[in-house]
């Protein structure tokens, strides 16, 4: 081999030579930079996974405006005459004066969309959330809390057919400005169903006892001079009003349950 060959030779070996050295050194800088992200990443999921929740995300709880209905008599009337402002925005009011618990599930009255349903029936096609009864004065001189309760236990299992997550509540029935009055029972047997239907609300998932009395009771036990309109039976507006506030609250209350 002459020395022009074996100077092209050299020549070819240190080009050959340089590549290498250039492919190494991008390899090594590739590398390192790859790790340098791996372990950055690592670290972002590690904070994400430690991070503590800030307190708005731990005490914030989002509650729906819940669907309520108040099934009645002629208290539930006045609701919806003067306590709108003061009961949940979805409110549904189903009554008819001097209805009977057993009535609100079978006789047909009501006229919704071109049908008439019984009261029961137009509470479960609106499919409420929580569902509150003032009702049951009109049967007190009968003297049977047991049959009372049991419409009402009829109506709470037929509307939870529709409405599973449905919670219940039986308002207390009020007393009477005094014994004797036409179409009521006496204190003391108003009392004997406050006594039935509190019990029954107890023993029974998903169903509440509201006692309202003390907004409206005097001392003896009676309807208060000041909560009396005159008949010894019905309410001021005021004392409709303060029922409403309590019913309000009580909604308030299961929306957290």
């Amino acid at each position: 081999m002459n020395r022009e060959d074996r100077a092209k030779k050299v020549m070819f070996q240190r080009v050959v030579l340089g590549i290498f050295v250039v492919l190494v050194v991008i390899a090594i800088v590739v590398g390192i930079r790859s790790c340098a992200k791996k372990d950055d990443s690592a670290k972002v999921t590690t904070v994400k996974a430690t991070k503590a929740p800030t307190t708005k995300e731990t005490t914030t709880k989002k509650v729906k405006e819940p669907k309520v209905a108040i099934m009645g008599e002629c208290y539930v009337e006045d609701f919806e005459n003067y306590c709108k402002d003061l009961l949940p925005k979805k409110t549904l009011y189903v009554y008819k004066i001097g209805v009977l618990t057993g009535a609100l599930i079978n006789d047909k009255y009501l006229n919704y969309q071109g049908n008439t349903y019984t009261a029961e029936e137009r509470v479960a096609l609106y499919k409420p959330d929580q569902l509150f009864f003032l009702v049951g004065m009109n049967e007190t001189e009968n003297d049977t809390p047991q049959i009372t309760v049991k419409h009402f236990d009829t109506m709470i299992k037929d509307i939870k057919g529709v409405s599973p997550n449905l919670k219940a509540v039986i308002c207390s029935l009020p007393p009477v400005a005094k014994d004797g009055l036409d179409g009521y029972g006496t204190n003391a047997q108003i009392r004997n169903y406050n006594e039935k239907i509190k019990e029954y609300c107890d023993k029974t998932d998903g169903v509440d006892y509201l006692d309202i009395r003390d907004i409206m009771e005097d001392e003896n036990g009676k309807l208060s001079k000041e909560a009396n309109p005159g008949d010894g039976a019905h309410w001021q507006i005021s004392t409709t009003k303060e029922v409403a506030k309590r019913i309000k609250e009580k909604s308030d209350e299961l929306k957290y349950k």
